[in-house]
């Protein structure tokens, strides 16, 4: 028995000796809860939760193409040596900074309590969806352009100059020799991403006010008083985000044995 294991054996047995193991329980992994929350209670009023969950699935699925499209310009304007390019250069910098730093929550009330006040036509008048997709397109196309960023540093330079020496113009260059050898690079990167963002979808509820999978543990909570809702809400994430991650293994594992493979 390895160290690790005997490890974890222990964690768990002085959380089952603890004075408050028989509390802890009662009110964060109580079965009868977590079922009613879960799978929903007609008798509480209670929707089912996976219901409310199926928001966040929609928004990700909607913010991961986006992001991808978006992300990639940024990150090829940055990467981008040319002189002309100077000034948009230095706007993407400062885009990528700023949506780094700030956090997504900070986003979403700036966004769903800012916007609408401007008055501005199509500007303020945009569903709480399309505000919660432009909060995610905005943070997470700063992190995803930095993914594609190293991805294209990380092509050997001879490619870039077994290109320029057939011919290829930039654009050629990016597209057919560039751009395909950097994206089966960040794919395991980009995975771990989307992971983040799936998870992130719950801040949305924050400001927009629907009822997605965060919003509906607050309100089993309420009704129940009992922190089992939110270990519900938890174990719809991992249903979703568990997988994901051990695909983004599965492929960062099989790109190494490609390169291995090819280094023979």
């Amino acid at each position: 028995m390895t160290s690790v294991t005997l490890l974890v054996l222990g964690a768990v047995a002085i959380f089952i000796l603890s004075p408050g193991a028989k509390t802890f329980g009662h009110y964060f992994l109580n079965p009868t809860i977590f079922a009613d929350t879960f799978f929903g209670n007609s008798a509480k009023n209670l929707d089912p939760m996976w219901r409310a969950f199926i928001k966040n699935i929609e928004m990700c699925l909607a913010a991961e193409p986006l992001v991808l499209i978006w992300a990639l310009p940024v990150a090829l304007l940055r990467n981008s040596p040319s002189p002309l390019l100077a000034g948009p250069r230095l706007v993407a910098t400062a885009y990528v900074d700023l949506a780094r730093g700030v956090p997504l929550v900070l986003v979403v009330y700036a966004v769903y309590f800012g916007l609408p006040s401007l008055n501005l036509p199509f500007i303020s008048d945009r569903t709480w969806f399309q505000y919660g997709l432009f909060c995610l397109v905005f943070c997470y196309g700063a992190y995803v352009s930095e993914v594609y960023r190293a991805g294209v540093q990380s092509v050997p330079y001879s490619q870039t100059l077994a290109g320029q020496a057939i011919g290829l113009t930039p654009f050629q260059l990016n597209r057919y020799v560039t751009i395909p050898q950097a994206l089966r690079i960040v794919v395991a990167p980009l995975i771990n991403d989307f992971v983040s963002l799936q998870k992130d979808t719950a801040i949305i509820g924050i400001g927009a006010g629907i009822i997605e999978v965060l919003k509906a543990a607050q309100i089993s909570q309420g009704v129940f008083f009992n922190d089992t809702c939110y270990v519900a809400a938890g174990v719809l994430f991992l249903i979703i985000c568990v997988p994901l991650t051990r695909l983004a293994d599965a492929l960062q594992a099989r790109d190494q044995r490609a390169r291995l493979a090819g280094a023979r």
